[in-house]
């Protein structure tokens, strides 16, 4: 992948599970492992690693975030906005759309 192609789904859930795997690696833990500390199903653990199974479920991709000690991190993902939705729209009805300038 070059960084000026766009990323699509499939990239991103590749990207996805090979790190899960090599947090997996990293943490001395055999598939079967995972699947016992987290409550996924080995076959899913397996097939997702393997790329086959491209739609694990958010709470199952959670638990194996959990067991590699990475759930932390999903904050970093969607940190809070710096300020509530509805005072961004209040700004941004400050902010002029065009600017008129006066005739000389």
């Amino acid at each position: 992948m070059d960084s000026q192609s766009p990323i699509t789904n499939m990239d991103i859930l590749d990207i996805l599970a090979k790190r899960i795997k090599e947090y997996r690696l990293a943490a001395r833990m055999s598939q079967r492992e995972l699947a016992e500390k987290s409550g996924v199903g080995y076959t899913t653990i397996s097939h997702f690693e393997q790329g086959k199974h491209i739609n694990i479920s958010l709470g199952n991709f959670i638990s194996l975030l959990r067991c590699i000690g990475m759930e932390g991190r999903m904050l970093e993902l969607l940190p809070e906005l710096p300020l509530p939705p509805m005072a961004l729209r209040e700004i941004n009805k400050l902010i002029p759309k065009r600017v008129r300038r006066k005739e000389r």
